[in-house]
């Protein structure tokens, strides 16, 4: 095995990921927006009574998702969006159907 091609095949894919402080800028100036936009439709949601029992219904099935002290944008982002995209488990139907009275 020739250990000199693994190890410039190691070297070269860590070239390929090395970011520059611009381009680090510009992807976290992007990820700020996006936060910005999904925090902008959460607000939305609260202003209807559709939106209110759907965010109801995630803090009671998942609990609240805010950000905490240290956490990046991009995290915080990651973090909110599989909140809003979870699906929400479906309460247990009564073992009984409710009784008909006439």
């Amino acid at each position: 095995m020739d250990r000199s091609r693994k190890a410039t095949r190691e070297g070269n894919e860590i070239t390929l990921q090395h970011v520059s402080p611009k381009e680090a800028l510009l992807i976290e100036e992007m990820v700020e927006e996006k936060l910005a936009q999904l925090q902008a439709s959460i607000e939305q949601l609260k202003q209807t009574p559709e939106g209110i029992a759907e965010l109801q219904g995630r803090l009671k099935a998942f609990g609240e998702c805010s950000r905490i002290e240290g956490e990046t944008s991009g995290q915080f982002y990651d973090k909110l969006r599989r909140w809003l995209d979870r699906d929400i488990p479906q309460t247990k139907a009564p073992l009984h159907p409710p009784r008909q009275v006439e």
